[in-house]
């Protein structure tokens, strides 16, 4: 038996790891004993449920849904969306599946992409870390991402508020490169906050998931997603992490993949740093500054560009005069962070959320500022 796509032609191998990535229970560890068992992935979708179901791991469930694909997957329809986002799907037999997720345990039956340009051939760090994270940690995320993207060093996130919103903020500020790796499709945008700087990656590197068009993002995505992020790279930094927190699970699959791990040192009595210091204490690198990291990883330190000021390259507007002190302090922190909002703020400055208020009205009436929908202020677009 052949199997015929829609069009009425014989479907392609990559095709055929659509199919079996857009499928309920079949994951990484299933495609490991199919494609043990068939050379050619396309012969699994010739074998009879029977055959099927010999295969150690592959019960009557499994064999079901591939012999019945078509009532779980519609390759049609996400062939359709590919199209019309002008994205890509990777099976990982395919030459543009990234190759560093392939010496990954769990390599992932495919990849969809969207963006310009994927760093393949670059050096990749990622930087991940707390969603409820401090001013500190994310002046610290956006300086390590700008000053690394001027290395030619390509940042690695997850899109998520906090340390991950300002490492990609930072590679791009610098003016380098920054791949997103979602837990949902890539039509998915969570949270919606991040709809911009979404457009913003894309248009400056690449958005990458391994979850079907429509997928939204939940409690299983996230860890299959952490151990994406990690594989794509040639090292992981910790910024910010409780010792529970999904970037502790991140740097587990860092670990368990062979990559270097680097943890950001923080207070001993802060709960945000907690996550840090347990890795720093079980072997992690510290890393205070870019120099901490070519030290560990002398080939990524090959051609070492003279760095520009942190916070400032050539687009980017020069800081009007402020009188208010408090306005001043507030403009300061947002020039190096991502969108903050006033509780953050306050505790930072020490001042009270209602003092922040009055002088971020000032600043917004002066144009310094813009409000974003969600609450949140950041500096003023040019």
């Amino acid at each position: 038996m052949i199997l015929i796509s829609p069009v009425g032609k014989e479907l392609s191998t990559n095709q055929c790891l659509m199919i079996l990535n857009g499928l309920p229970n079949v994951g990484p560890c299933v495609y490991k004993t199919l494609a043990k068992h068939f050379p050619d992935i396309r012969d699994v979708f010739h074998a009879g449920k029977a055959s099927l179901e010999t295969l150690p791991g592959i019960g009557q469930v499994v064999a079901d849904t591939i012999v019945n694909h078509e009532k779980f997957f519609n390759l049609e329809k996400e062939e359709q969306e590919l199209y019309e986002m002008e994205a890509q799907f990777w099976g990982c037999q395919h030459p543009k599946f990234p190759k560093l997720l392939t010496q990954i345990y769990d390599v992932p039956i495919g990849m969809y992409g969207l963006g310009d340009n994927f760093c393949e051939n670059k050096p990749k760090i990622a930087i991940v870390g707390s969603r409820d994270a401090t001013a500190y940690g994310m002046t610290i995320a956006h300086r390590l991402a700008f000053e690394l993207a001027q290395q030619g060093i390509c940042i690695v996130s997850g899109l998520a508020r906090g340390i991950d919103s300002s490492a990609h903020e930072g590679a791009l500020t610098g003016g380098g490169r920054t791949i997103a790796v979602l837990g949902s499709g890539l039509d998915v945008i969570y949270p919606q906050e991040n709809n911009l700087l979404y457009h913003k990656i894309v248009a400056n590197g690449g958005v990458l998931s391994e979850f079907v068009f429509g997928r939204r993002a939940d409690k299983q995505t996230f860890p299959c997603r952490n151990r994406l992020i990690s594989g794509l790279c040639d090292a992981l930094i910790v910024v910010e992490s409780d010792i529970h927190g999904g970037s502790m699970i991140t740097a587990k699959h860092a670990i368990d993949q062979g990559r270097h791990v680097f943890a950001v040192p923080g207070r001993i009595d802060q709960r945000s740093s907690a996550g840090c210091l347990a890795l720093l204490k079980a072997g992690a690198s510290i890393i205070r500054d870019i120099d901490d990291l070519f030290d560990e990883i002398p080939y990524l330190n090959t051609s070492r560009q003279p760095l520009l000021p942190f916070g400032e390259n050539e687009n980017k507007p020069k800081a009007p005069t402020i009188n208010c002190p408090v306005g001043k302090k507030i403009y300061d922190i947002l020039s190096n962070s991502s969108p903050l909002d006033f509780d953050s703020l306050a505790n930072f400055i020490e001042v009270p959320v209602q003092t922040v208020a009055t002088s971020a009205q000032f600043l917004e009436i002066h144009g310094c500022i813009e409000r974003l929908y969600d609450g949140k202020i950041r500096i003023k677009k040019a």
